[in-house]
């Protein structure tokens, strides 16, 4: 077992094998997406392909010309293969939101209507929304309390994960991050296995797009009864997965020479007190030696203190920090509350660059602002470079922002991949070179500009919520 680790000069990694379910697979089998485009063709392309299972797991569906595209293959694909199954599994709060008189669920409605034993569309509801909450609080606030945010596409027995949504922005100019693994069964059926258990406590959607409990599989409901009751017989059915999934792929020390890449999978689901990948996060950064670099990306960046604690004084290891700019930031122009929202991820980077500065870590900590004309930047997960290697050998990556509504109020999942194979460090030290070219380095003169400038309602807010985004 040690010799893979040592090939890789990550030996302070190997824990993921004892801890971690782990799927071996050859690095040719793996392929970075780059371009958001380029993510929409291959679903597109598989959809139409697959004679299995089409599994999407996402925060929504957007209800555009492209969207609608996505679903119309999907459906021919289900005419013309009787034995194909599909299934979606979104977000209650966020599935269910009207724009513009449509919604993920009535544009997914029709299928339900055409395949009523080979379809299924189930959206998880948060369990703290329930009571005075639910009912007052309107569409977007109510998706404050927490949110179904994994995103994963199988078809088949490949699949892609990713941070991407399905919709227009995250096909066209808002950069992520999406991986397609090829023909790992395992994987797919891991993944597939998932979505079925977060099924079990979510609401099934009809053709009528009302919503039901199926009570042969759970006893409780997610916004009526106990809450107590829900959380611990929700908890149970993913714990009872991890040690499934864990000791049917527990990894044996003559396999890790068998492959040059192996994947381990994580699970967090804070309000079901499921913490795999936040523990597995903090041991990864904890992992990283005196001279090794993290290449950290956060759509998002608000990471919480375990993760800013590792970064500032547990950590030898050199970091550049990807986020985005203000004018990158998807909730730039946003009317009302939320178009401050830029401006509170401002006042979060500046008080980290002052942290950097107070400590005097700027020469092992550096600071990336992704700005491109049009684009907006959702990007997240990490790349590992080990010391005087100019390749990484490890990445994270998924639907995680590594901050607080990551760990406690969504669901969420990732993958850290560990590879020896040189193509595929080639393509991950690309990827994320590629995002590294449109940042800036951050610095006084930066934050110190006019614009930005942060009100004091917004760093008043930041006090009370940072929470909540």
């Amino acid at each position: 077992m040690n010799s893979f680790w040592r090939s890789v000069k990550m030996d302070r990694f190997k824990w993921m094998t004892k801890e971690l379910p782990g799927f071996g697979v050859n690095g040719s089998q793996i392929r970075v997406i780059s371009q958001p485009a380029d993510f929409y063709q291959e679903l597109l392309t598989r959809s139409g392909s697959s004679s299995k299972r089409i599994v999407m797991a996402s925060l929504y569906l957007g209800t555009g010309s492209k969207e609608n595209s996505l679903v119309q293959r999907i459906q021919t694909s289900l005419v013309d293969k009787p034995s194909l199954r599909g299934n979606f599994l979104l977000d209650w709060c966020r599935g269910t939101r009207v724009t513009g008189g449509v919604s993920s669920a009535s544009t997914l409605a029709p299928l339900l209507d055409k395949f009523q034993t080979r379809f299924r569309v189930v959206m998880f509801h948060t369990p703290h929304l329930r009571g005075l909450y639910k009912k007052y609080l309107p569409a977007r606030w109510n998706e404050t309390i927490g949110l179904q945010h994994c995103k994963i596409y199988i078809f088949d027995d490949s699949l892609i994960i990713s941070g991407a949504n399905l919709s227009n922005d995250y096909f066209t100019n808002r950069q992520d991050r999406y991986v397609l693994i090829e023909n790992c069964e395992k994987l797919a059926d891991f993944y597939d296995n998932l979505v079925t258990r977060i099924s079990q406590f979510s609401l099934e959607m009809d053709k009528a797009q009302e919503f039901s409990i199926d009570n042969s599989k759970l006893k409780s409901h997610p916004f009526e009864g106990d809450l107590k009751e829900f959380k611990q017989e929700s908890s149970d059915i993913i714990q009872q997965f991890i040690s499934e999934e864990k000791e049917k792929n527990k990894l044996e020390e003559n396999e890790m020479s068998k492959y040059d890449t192996w994947i381990f999978p994580t699970i967090q689901m804070g309000p079901l007190d499921i913490v795999q990948d936040s523990e597995a996060t903090v041991q990864i950064l904890r992992s990283g030696e005196k001279s090794g670099r993290f290449t950290f990306g956060s759509g998002y960046f608000n990471l919480t203190q375990d993760y800013l604690d590792e970064i500032l004084h547990k950590s030898e290891s050199e970091f550049d920090l990807l986020m985005a700019h203000p004018n990158a930031n998807g909730f730039l122009g946003a009317r009302g509350f939320a178009g401050g929202i830029p401006h509170a991820y401002t006042h979060i980077a500046r008080k980290f660059y002052n942290k950097i500065d107070k400590l005097g870590l700027h020469d092992r900590i550096r600071m990336h602002e992704y700005q491109r004309e049009g684009w907006t930047f959702h990007a997240k997960g990490l790349w590992y470079y080990p010391p005087d290697s100019k390749l990484p050998t490890m990445t994270m990556v998924g639907s995680p922002n590594f901050g607080y509504r990551s760990v406690d109020k969504d669901l969420e999942t990732q993958i850290t991949i560990v590879t020896r194979c040189p193509e595929l460090q080639e393509q991950l030290h690309q990827e994320q070179k590629n995002l590294l070219d449109n940042c800036n380095t951050v610095n006084h003169q930066e934050f110190d500009k006019e614009e930005r400038k942060v009100p004091l309602w917004v760093k008043m807010f930041v006090k009370g919520a940072r929470h909540y985004f």
